[in-house]
């Protein structure tokens, strides 16, 4: 699979990992490979400490938080859910509202 708009390398996707996968976690990526993922099909979960960033902006879930930080959160609930079923684990990505994450940090960061 060869992901369209990018001109780098980052365009090409293993057929067994990103061509297959529905979720992809993709920490400090650029613009231009989230956005394509995401037109591609991908749900794009993403750490970025920017809210504003394009990244941040077109992924799907965006963690706004240090990627150390987050990292161990993240284990944290990913070993809570291992059992769970795919489609349920889906449809919390689909109630998933990226914007409403990215207002709130941006108005906590205004907030200090």
């Amino acid at each position: 699979m060869v992901l369209d708009d990018i001109d780098s390398n980052r365009r090409f996707v293993h057929p067994d990992g990103l061509a297959r996968a529905d979720v992809v976690f993709v920490p400090l990526e650029d613009g231009d490979r989230c956005e394509a993922l995401v037109r591609a099909g991908r749900q794009v979960i993403t750490v970025d400490l920017n809210p504003l960033s394009r990244t941040a902006q077109k992924a799907t879930m965006t963690i706004v938080d240090n990627v150390t930080r987050a990292m161990s959160g993240l284990v944290a609930e990913v070993e809570a859910i291992v059992d769970t079923p795919k489609d349920d684990l889906l449809a919390v990505i689909d109630r998933c509202d990226n914007a409403a994450i990215l207002s709130t940090a941006i108005q906590r960061i205004r907030a200090g």
